[in-house]
């Protein structure tokens, strides 16, 4: 009988070597995943696909609707430049450019007095 017992307790210390060295491969493989380095590298991939598909969905877009496109970036590019343009239209509306600098030139002398 301990014959069987002791081929039993070798059986069961080859599973558990064998479990060691499962788990200690699953570690190494956790440990490299989980690297600054490979973390940045998945993460830069990771981004450069997806802008890679928001491109191409973005051509699509703007073939299958260029009326549209125009006028989004025509909206924007208002948006952005709105201070000029509001300057633009209040020197337009306000008078001629030139009345518009000898009043600040004039200003500008009345604050040195």
């Amino acid at each position: 009988m301990s014959d069987a017992k002791d081929i039993r307790i070798a059986r069961a210390r080859g599973q558990a070597d064998a479990a060691k060295v499962r788990l200690m491969a699953t570690l190494d493989e956790v440990k490299a995943r989980l690297a600054p380095g490979r973390l940045t590298s998945d993460a830069v991939q990771s981004v450069k696909d997806k802008g890679l598909v928001v491109a191409d969905e973005t051509v699509t877009a703007v073939k299958d609707r260029p009326l549209m496109a125009a006028g989004i970036a025509a909206a924007a590019a208002a948006f952005i430049a709105r201070r000029p343009l509001a300057a633009a239209v209040g020197r337009w509306l306000g008078g001629d450019e030139d009345d518009f600098t000898n009043k600040e030139r004039a200003k500008a002398g009345a604050d040195k007095e």
